[in-house]
């Protein structure tokens, strides 16, 4: 009865060696499988002025596929100026799903309907809110930077911002209650809990709305200032130069004659509207007026 051959030896190692081969490619394959899924969003869309800053600061710009409109406005934005041209959408669905994004950038407050739709759609969306002082800063910047995949460049920038607010401390044997207060036009103000408050007693100085007891936002009468001036007086006015009624109220001649020139710092509020690397940057403005106004007095 015929037999089948026997199998040679040297096909078995063959195909032993193929196929140890073959798991070898599948293996190396494999493993750069978790380096290409640890690259990051690739074509990310920020729909919030705050999330147009962090991701200006965080990513290189070809990882950007678009930004809110406001981002490129002097007025409002800190980084308008790194904006070049990345597109800009008003935040409609239609605009944003063309893109194809794989992760959006929101605020809480961020054109709701839209966010509903890019979720029902699959669409990741991150949302972040509005933060009151440094320790929420440092928060949201690590919280953007690991869903962009970026952790290092974070902690970078976090290294920068708090050196910045080391160096605009207030020299040892010159504290003194300085008191300073941020008008807007309309005499609106920021009290105690805002980033407004955290700005100034990052600078060493009392917020004048906060112990006159304003909570949050609100207003202060002109004669309520002109009875009692603050030290120092950040009337931000429209960066764009349009005048307006509410605006007027910031040259108040009651303001003028109790408030001297000197004592008018120029901090502007794109700086501290969203809180981000740069919001150190109205700390140190504040701590140089603080200073001026201190020599001036011979502290």
């Amino acid at each position: 009865m015929p037999t089948k051959p026997a199998a040679n030896p040297r096909e078995r190692r063959g195909s032993t060696g193929l196929s140890v081969f073959g798991l070898i490619c599948v293996a190396s394959m494999a493993a750069l499988l978790p380096i290409a899924a640890k690259a990051g969003p690739m074509r990310v869309v920020s729909l919030n002025l705050c999330t147009d800053q962090l991701a200006l600061a965080l990513l290189p710009r070809e990882r950007i596929a678009a930004l809110s409109f406001l981002a490129a406005d002097p007025g409002l934005s800190a980084l308008s100026g790194q904006v070049g041209d990345i597109r800009l959408v008003q935040g409609m669905a239609e605009e944003v799903l063309p893109l194809a994004p794989d992760l959006v950038l929101a605020g809480t407050f961020t054109t709701r309907p839209t966010i509903a739709l890019l979720r029902a759609r699959g669409v990741p969306v991150l949302e972040v809110g509005l933060v009151q002082d440094f320790d929420g800063i440092r928060a949201q910047i690590r919280q953007v930077a690991v869903a962009l995949d970026v952790p290092a460049r974070g902690e970078a920038m976090i290294a920068e911002m708090d050196a910045t607010l080391e160096a605009a401390k207030a020299p040892a044997g010159r504290a003194d209650r300085l008191r300073a207060l941020s008008l807007a036009p309309g005499a609106f103000t920021a009290g105690s809990g805002t980033l407004s408050d955290a700005v100034m007693r990052a600078a060493g100085l009392v917020n004048y709305a906060a112990d006159k007891g304003l909570v949050g936002y609100g207003y202060l009468p002109v004669e309520t200032v002109a009875a009692d001036p603050p030290d120092l007086l950040i009337a931000n006015a429209d960066e764009g130069g349009h005048p307006s009624l509410n605006g007027q109220m910031l040259v108040h001649p009651a303001l003028d004659r109790t408030v001297p020139p000197d004592a008018r710092p120029r901090v502007s509020g794109k700086l501290w509207t969203c809180g981000g690397p740069f919001t150190a940057d109205a700390v140190a403005k504040l701590a140089q007026a603080r200073d001026g106004l201190l020599s001036a007095r011979g502290k």
